[in-house]
């Protein structure tokens, strides 16, 4: 396939803009040609950011030094942030230079799908071909039956936002499995319902990509996904039983849930093209928001662990908090960490915090804490302030 202009989308935040790596070099080994590429993620919606770029049509783009925050109330705490790594490496990397890697850039989800889908329509009208990158397989997330999933939010947005744009692409599957959300049962199913089309992983594109995680992508950020999906390729194994963990952090609590995934090795020595628009994910909502998102799929639908959940976010100048930790804790450690979420509102870390309203209703039986303003935000949330 020859083509003008492709930009290769990382659609689960995190390591994902890495793994637009090895979606083109998979994707030039086999013959496809461009003119220019670029390589592009999310950016996480609950984080505040400095040296971005706006370079139009709604595309940020990460210099080296741009840096990534956590911001309460109480405090401001950098973290890690991969995307500025990845755009380093896309100025000074020579193994890049064959794929016409012209930079690294980002796309917000603040407006959700809504605001996405125009940015990559913008870019279909400029003659640009997407490829949707997604390593593990949550983006085939088919609700219900597959209760361990982890971070099913920015994977269905970015899938809602390619559908409703009608802008030309396709999606690039690879290690499914080894984000630990889905069975191997389930994903080949999913991957049979799709009509996934797949192709062999040339060793050495595995090997280059591994080089290139180990260069830049290991020191600041390790993640799983990458390093996992490496050794499910040479594994000789026919399964792999792997201990994965939810997390929870909220101030000085960190909580985890650990559980057990099965990879089949065979699913990862290959990697799929779909059509995005073949995939049934009930969470790939219309949305103009993260709150939006959360709504229409934790409220409206059922909870699950997600990218939201203990986050901070703002409305305006006021200061919110998900104060939903994952049903895949126990009620003790659920009950923990949703007291020290109160104790924090009331020293004033956040401003509101949204609570489902089973959670409220169990909790304000022994809360005796000073808040007040107690509002359903919705059918099925509550929004809970301190008295000011």
């Amino acid at each position: 396939m020859k083509l003008n202009k492709v930009m290769f989308v990382g659609t689960g935040g995190g390591n994902d803009i890495f793994s637009c790596v090895l979606a083109a070099k998979a994707l030039w080994r086999m013959g496809w040609r461009w003119e220019e590429c670029m390589l592009a993620g999310v950016l996480s919606p609950f984080h505040h950011y400095e040296g971005m770029e706006d370079s139009g049509d709604g595309i940020l783009v990460a210099r080296p030094e741009a840096r990534r925050y956590v911001c309460r109330n109480d405090k401001t705490t950098r973290i890690g942030f991969i995307d500025a790594v990845v755009s380093k490496m896309g100025f000074e990397e020579e193994a890049l230079a064959e794929l016409n890697v012209l930079g690294v850039c980002q796309f917000s989800l603040q407006e959700g799908s809504i605001g996405l889908a125009k940015n990559f329509k913008s870019l279909a009208e400029d003659g640009a071909f997407i490829v949707l990158v997604d390593v593990g397989g949550d983006i085939f997330y088919r609700g219900k039956k597959d209760p361990h999933v982890l971070s099913p939010m920015f994977d269905s947005i970015v899938l809602r936002a390619f559908v409703d744009s009608a802008a030309p692409g396709i999606l690039f599957e690879a290690g499914p499995g080894t984000d630990g959300e889905m069975e191997p049962e389930a994903l080949e199913e999913a991957l049979t319902d799709v009509q996934a089309v797949s192709y062999e992983l040339d060793p050495e594109v595995v090997d280059e990509w591994e080089k290139l995680y180990e260069k830049w992508i290991a020191p600041v950020r390790t993640g799983r996904t990458v390093p996992t999906t490496i050794q499910a390729y040479r594994s000789e194994e026919e399964i792999l039983k792997l201990t994965y963990r939810a997390r929870a952090h909220i101030g000085d609590t960190k909580l985890y849930h650990r559980f057990e995934q099965r990879i089949k090795t065979s699913l990862c020595k290959k990697f799929f093209l779909v059509d995005p628009r073949k995939i049934v994910n009930p969470f790939a909502v219309d949305c103009d928001s993260p709150l939006d998102w959360f709504l229409g799929t934790q409220v409206e639908q059922h909870p699950t662990n997600c990218e939201a959940n203990l986050e901070y976010f703002r409305i305006g100048d006021r200061l919110f908090q998900f104060l939903t930790p994952s049903p895949l804790f126990p009620e003790e450690a659920r009950n923990k960490l949703i007291d020290q979420g109160l104790e924090d509102l009331e020293a004033g870390v956040c401003d509101v915090v949204l609570m489902f309203h089973d959670d409220w209703w169990n909790t304000s039986a022994w809360y005796v804490g000073a808040l007040t303003s107690i509002n359903f935000f919705g059918v099925g949330l509550v929004a809970i302030e301190k008295r000011r």
